[in-house]
């Protein structure tokens, strides 16, 4: 009676009151979620926790990649929504690649004027901070079809 009353005064159940984020989950061979706008909406990029797929046997980011750059891949990726160019950062997680990323040169006076940041620009300032790591790859890649963060944070914006 108790849970009744509980749910009765939230208006539902507990998985109504927050909705899953609309692009948590499988996306052309790769798993991504939390996805979230670079700097703010006006960067033209999303950044968002970008991994390979756990094996059956439970290692995971363990699968291979769709592509062989990309295998044994934990990390982000910063996705250009106007041209599908992405920078992907592996071995590093989202919370700080992010404050990293947008604390550079390269990326936060363009951030701070709201202004559309280049990939090249994300590029220079995951080399700067990260090349030279062992542990850590950055590469530059492009999708060919419009990533889910992308149309969900800026739909209309991706040009092929």
């Amino acid at each position: 009676m108790l849970g009744a009353a509980i749910v009765a005064l939230c208006g539902g159940t507990a998985g109504a009151l927050t909705p899953p984020p609309p692009c948590d989950g499988e996306e052309n061979g790769m798993m991504t979620h939390d996805v979230e706008y670079l700097g703010d909406e006006t960067s033209g990029h999303t950044i968002e926790t970008y991994v390979n797929k756990t094996t059956a046997d439970g290692i995971i980011a363990g699968a291979p990649g769709p592509i062989p750059q990309l295998d044994d891949f934990n990390g982000v990726r910063v996705t250009d929504c106007r041209s599908g160019h992405f920078v992907a950062i592996h071995g590093v997680g989202q919370r700080e690649a992010y404050a990293a990323l947008t604390a550079t040169e390269f990326l936060r006076p363009r951030l701070k004027a709201g202004k559309a940041v280049k990939v090249q620009d994300v590029r220079r300032a995951a080399d700067a901070l990260y090349g030279g790591e062992h542990y850590v790859r950055v590469l530059t890649l492009r999708e060919t079809e419009e990533t889910c963060g992308c149309r969900a944070l800026y739909p209309g914006l991706w040009q092929n």
